[in-house]
């Protein structure tokens, strides 16, 4: 399709949030990107470290309202807050897209009430952190994709892109402006892994994502959108 039927945009951006146990204190460190974030997580010495990462949860709107990734439990209001300025009813969105299900992505689902169809590759469902969500899943109206690709509806295709986990995938989304690939995880939490085609030796299916990041490029996307970092044109 030269032209699709859906807009896209980042509902809610990603953010990180690394805090550090010291001396009895907690403390926070930031840096000026999620990226840049991620690498302060990695280096923060002498203190025990934690870290709070929430997704890029895109809206698509055209025939219908789609969510991919809602996001965190805590970003649930945001979500619902989101939908409304845009003159959404959250109760009205009735389907959402899964890349994966780690809870960063999935937990915020119960704020829509509405959702009729929770798009989820078939090597997701019983993976341990599946069952760790069991309580959301359970009461979700799951539609199992299954195989390397398909379709959702026209315009929504999908492929599968394991490597950050088994059952992950890449939405991609044919928009007025262009085709958008929303990656996920996929890409990883360092933009570099993508840019450079080369994600750091010894990372776990490190063979995985390096053939998910050449099925992404192969599509030749107008606009890429991570999970964890701002969306990018490629060159």
């Amino acid at each position: 399709m030269a032209d699709g039927p859906f807009t896209w945009e980042v509902l809610i951006p990603a953010h990180r949030i690394v805090v550090g146990l010291l001396g009895g204190e907690v403390v926070e460190s930031r840096a000026s990107s999620s990226a840049g974030t991620f690498l302060a997580y990695r280096k923060l010495e002498g203190a025990v470290p934690g870290m709070i990462a929430w997704p890029n949860t895109v809206l698509l709107t055209g025939p219908v309202p789609i969510v991919v990734d809602p996001g965190y439990q805590m970003q649930g209001d945001m979500l619902a807050g989101a939908l409304s300025a845009r003159g959404i009813p959250p109760e009205s969105v009735r389907t959402v897209v899964m890349t994966h299900l780690h809870s960063d992505h999935l937990s915020a689902l119960p704020q829509l009430s509405g959702v009729t169809e929770v798009w989820v590759h078939e090597d997701e469902i019983d993976t341990p952190h599946a069952h760790r969500q069991r309580g959301i899943l359970d009461e979700a109206p799951i539609r199992v994709m299954t195989g390397d690709a398909g379709e959702i509806r026209p315009g929504l295709t999908w492929i599968h892109t394991p490597g950050h986990a088994p059952g992950h995938i890449a939405a991609i989304v044919e928009c007025i402006d262009g085709r958008v690939v929303i990656a996920g995880d996929t890409l990883g939490p360092d933009p570099a892994w993508f840019d450079d085609m080369n994600p750091p030796e010894g990372l776990d299916e490190r063979e995985d994502h390096l053939r998910a990041f050449e099925a992404i490029r192969a599509l030749a996307p107008t606009m890429v959108v991570p999970g964890h970092n701002p969306p990018f044109r490629l060159p």
